[in-house]
């Protein structure tokens, strides 16, 4: 209340003031050019001069709405945001042609000016890498991670990939390592440090990871157990039994290592036949027969059936009676056919393998089975007809 008190007297004041100024002191302004004068008081070309004034004040503001938020302003950036765009996309073009030189200089070059240069500095280092130029590559990421904060882990996994291509694993693999501690539920982290783990061959620190790379989604289902198997199957690839061990402890150890694969693979013929292959390292032949046997009856696989035709079990005739059961359904299969004689060649049924092995060749007559029906013909001495067979074996490499 006093406030307003204090302006209203202050108010009357001023115009007061006002009120005796002009009655007692008017003044004169006089305005002359060329031929021309203008003469007025001095209290009109005051009030002219607010006049212009504000009338100039509401220009300036109009025109710098015009300016800047109005239309002019949205065409400018328009029209360069749509050249830079367009110098983008004519870069992408290129990256996609896999003009590697002209894709990263396009892309590089209408960075600074795009409304996306984070995909522009990206595409235009991996374009640079591709084209085998590291130092170019690098320095574009740096850039990249200077210029978007946000963009840094991209930025980080396109030098993990930078580096994989350059045979730099250790230094791949530290920093793939710190940025799965940092993002441990990131999918395109989990491709990459499991594809590390695949090229070092490290198996048993690949297996400790399925667990997250299947529940976090890295791969499609499919995939994902693609990935699964070549881990398993790499385990079994790589497996050593310690000479310190006993046969019955290294069949424990590998039987251990067994079950670890998921129940719903190790029907698998890629699992099996490298477990086999393990198998028959520590000589665990007993075991053999009944694995594959029991695989190939619910999956027929190549690589199993040629396992299968050269176990070295005790008895062979329980082998051979195994192999003709499959003979029916798999009449035409020359892979069971060359299995059978040299099961049959093991047994001295060298009559039996000639007839075996003679068929296959005419099912696929590759350098394999002719080595074998030359072997069978020079032991029933048909010395001829050996070295015929190991010459058509010889051509037919």
């Amino acid at each position: 209340m006093r406030k307003l008190l204090l302006v209203l007297v202050l108010a009357l004041l001023v115009g007061a003031t006002l009120v005796w100024l002009m009655q007692n002191g008017t003044g004169y302004v006089l305005i002359g050019f060329a031929n021309t004068s203008v003469e007025m008081s001095l209290w009109v070309a005051g009030l002219l001069l607010i006049l212009i004034t504000f009338v100039l004040l509401w220009l300036l503001l109009i025109t710098r709405w015009v300016i800047s938020a109005g239309g002019f302003s949205r065409w400018w950036n328009s029209r360069r945001n749509a050249k830079q765009l367009g110098k983008t996309a004519q870069g992408l073009l290129l990256y996609a042609d896999q003009d590697w030189p002209k894709a990263s200089e396009m892309l590089a070059s209408s960075a600074q000016l795009s409304s996306m240069s984070q995909v522009n500095l990206l595409f235009a280092a991996q374009a640079a890498a591709n084209n085998r130029d590291i130092d170019r590559a690098n320095e574009l990421l740096q850039r990249l991670k200077d210029s978007h904060p946000k963009a840094e882990t991209a930025a980080i996994k396109a030098e993990i990939e930078l580096l994989v291509r350059n045979q730099q694993l250790p230094q791949a693999l530290r920093l793939v390592q710190t940025l799965h501690r940092d993002r441990p539920t990131d999918t395109g982290v989990l491709r990459q440090l499991m594809d590390i783990y695949s090229v070092q061959r490290d198996w048993n620190s690949a297996q400790k990871l399925l667990r997250d790379f299947k529940h976090y989604g890295a791969l499609p289902k499919q995939g994902a157990a693609a990935v699964e198997i070549e881990v398993y199957s790499g385990l079994f690839t790589d497996f050593v039994a310690s000479s310190d061990l006993n046969k019955t402890e290294q069949y424990n150890q590998l039987a251990e290592l067994w079950e670890l694969v998921p129940k719903a693979l190790r029907k698998t013929p890629e699992l099996v036949a490298p477990f086999a292959d393990a198998l028959a390292q520590i000589e665990a032949t007993d075991k053999l027969l009944p694995l594959l046997s029991k695989t190939l009856n619910n999956h027929w696989h190549p690589d199993l059936i040629e396992r299968f035709g050269t176990l070295p079990i005790a008895t062979p005739e329980k082998q051979l009676a195994m192999a003709e059961k499959w003979l029916p359904s798999h009449s035409e299969d020359a892979d069971l056919l060359l299995a059978l004689g040299r099961i049959c060649r093991r047994l001295e049924f060298m009559g039996k393998a000639r007839d075996y092995l003679s068929t296959a060749i005419t099912i696929d007559p590759r350098p394999q089975i002719y080595l074998e029906l030359a072997e069978v013909l020079d032991i029933l001495g048909e010395p001829d007809a050996s070295a015929d067979m190991y010459r058509q074996g010889l051509e037919a490499r």
